[in-house]
């Protein structure tokens, strides 16, 4: 028998009076100890279909039309809400796509996990949980995990944010682990590690469904796929098969679009006399460790650590590095969201370290940035057309159209329909939610653009598709980007130039094809040979392996 079948399963959300359908005749099944890969662009049911099968749709808007989900036989939609709280956690565990909404921002991680573990296992005493909850932080790769269970959510960065999550769900041993993009904001060393863990639990008997728009790891992990398009499965097949030879159109787009590291480079800038649009000189930017009562300073996380670079005007310097080595915290600190410590930061030749507050003010519209996690990043309060419009109303662009036609305009330029500008954000996916942050950066014309892991939430079609408009509006408007991110093939792809992080620290520079074609520096090389690339078979069997 199979631990889990789906059969026939449709969802609908009502939006604006209508009936939207999610997810329709969905039916699978999951053997016990085996990874089923679903995969398909954003908007196409997938994650919809991951959350129903523990209830967790929001009813309403939400609505469980019809379908059966047998757990071991038994029916999960007709089962008591009291009873599926003993089966969530201990018997099937979820690792959410945004851990920002699913970690309380009032309690340390340390005590979630405790919680968690103690909540499911009550012969634990409260230290022995605390204790589990820190080995697990190690196992998923936290640094000093002992201390950092003590920090609060918004301590840590997008990644290790994530993390957390992983932690939190395998530390309870489920039978069933229900992954919604459980690495999209990891860097590919740490993505590997958590392959790892995903793979020895499968040994042990383990099943997942693991929910990516990441076709490498969909390759690497899984033993079968199913690819969603518009609500429905459209293809299924054996990972290898299904790879090596796709039926449906669709399949072979999503295949084609992955970028590769083997890709060549969009194009290579000649180096000559350019005035640097952004100057950075010894930046630190350092975080204050306090203890005791007092709350005093005993120490500080040095985060940036004397890090010196130049962005030039129309140029694009790509960012890599593991989570935590201080590539957001460089960002951040540039737009002055994070104070530095010392150094210098310079736009235009102008000192923004220290710069006053009503002096920085103007300066906004020419500095923004696409943060790391969407959803913690746009008011919920807020539809998307005030969203899209608060930026142009508050610098003065309004100017020639209405802002209806404004908030248009920018949403059909990165792939969503006009016609939704009335919504609020958690009616979006994932996905979508990225690309109306970057409508909202790129709506006041600015003239340089941190983007924080900016497509990594993005399906690889859509993906494709913003990194064209990034590239097109660059060479359009003369745009400089600062590009953070942990994918490599992205990187070689839209950058001119790569710096690469570690600790805090420049640790290797250059032209972004010959650095990641021949990197000089053994931490660069590990980051490239853990990239996941789909098709590769010696890839596809040491993951395997283990």
């Amino acid at each position: 028998m199979p631990l889990l079948e789906v059969k026939g399963l449709t969802v609908s959300f009502t939006v604006e009076g209508k009936r939207v359908p999610a997810v329709q005749d969905v039916s699978f099944s999951v053997e016990p100890g085996e990874i089923l890969g679903v995969v398909g662009e954003s908007g196409s049911g997938k994650s919809v279909t991951g959350m129903s099968i523990m209830r967790l749709v929001p009813q309403p808007p939400g609505r469980i039309e019809s379908g059966e989900i047998l757990y071991k036989g038994e029916d999960l939609l007709r089962k008591p809400v009291e009873e599926l709280r003993d089966i969530r956690g201990s018997e099937i565990s979820v690792i959410f796509q945004e851990p920002m909404t699913a970690l309380s921002p009032l309690h340390p991680v340390g005590k979630q996990l405790r919680e968690t573990a103690l909540l499911h296992d009550s012969s634990l005493s409260k230290a022995e949980a605390w204790d589990l909850g820190v080995e697990w932080l190690e196992k998923v790769g936290i640094p000093d995990a002992a201390e950092r269970a003590k920090a609060y959510p918004f301590q840590f960065s997008g990644g290790m944010r994530q993390r957390v999550m992983i932690a939190m769900a395998l530390m309870l041993e489920p039978k069933l682990i229900i992954a919604d993009e459980p690495t999209t904001a990891l860097d590919v060393t740490i993505q590997a590690q958590i392959f790892d863990l995903i793979l020895k639990m499968k040994r042990d008997d383990t099943s997942i469904i693991f929910i990516t728009h990441d076709m490498g790891v969909i390759w690497e992990l899984s033993d079968r796929v199913i690819v969603m398009k518009d609500s429905r499965i459209v293809e299924r097949g054996e990972v290898e098969a299904l790879f090596a030879d796709p039926q449906e159109q669709y399949t072979k787009d999503l295949l084609a679009a992955v970028p590769r590291l083997t890709d060549k480079p969009l194009r290579t800038l000649e180096p000559g006399d350019r005035t640097p649009l952004v100057e950075i000189r010894d930046l630190k930017t350092w975080f204050p460790v306090k203890r005791g009562v007092f709350a005093r300073t005993v120490d500080h996380v040095r985060a940036v650590d004397g890090v010196s670079f130049d962005i030039f005007p129309g140029e694009t310097l790509g960012l890599v590095g593991e989570s935590g080595s201080g590539k957001s915290t460089i960002g951040r600190s540039i737009l002055g969201l994070d104070e530095a410590t010392s150094g210098s930061i310079t736009f235009e030749g102008r000192e923004l370290i220290g710069l006053p507050r009503a002096e920085f003010r103007p300066l906004r519209r020419d500095l923004q940035m696409v943060f790391q996690d969407p959803f913690s990043s746009l008011n919920p309060r807020l539809t998307v057309l005030e969203i899209l419009t608060e930026g142009l109303r508050e610098h003065g662009l309004l100017d020639g159209g209405t802002p209806k036609e404004h908030a248009a305009r920018w949403l059909e330029e990165v792939g969503l329909l006009a016609e939704h500008m009335d919504r609020y954000p958690h009616e979006f996916s994932g996905g979508q939610r990225q690309r109306i942050c970057i409508a909202r950066a790129i709506a006041v014309r600015p003239k340089f653009i941190v983007c924080d892991e900016a497509v990594s939430a993005l399906d690889v079609t859509i993906q494709a598709q913003v990194i064209d408009l990034l590239i097109d509006l660059r060479d359009k408007l003369g745009l400089s980007y600062l590009f953070i991110s942990h994918d490599l093939s992205v990187v070689k792809r839209i950058c001119d130039r790569v710096i690469v992080l570690n600790g805090g620290k420049i640790v290797e520079g250059g032209a972004a094809a010959e650095v990641i074609e021949n990197p000089s520096d053994e931490y660069t090389a590990r980051l490239i040979e853990a990239v996941p690339v789909p098709g590769d078979q010696r890839k596809r069997e040491l993951s395997q392996a283990g």
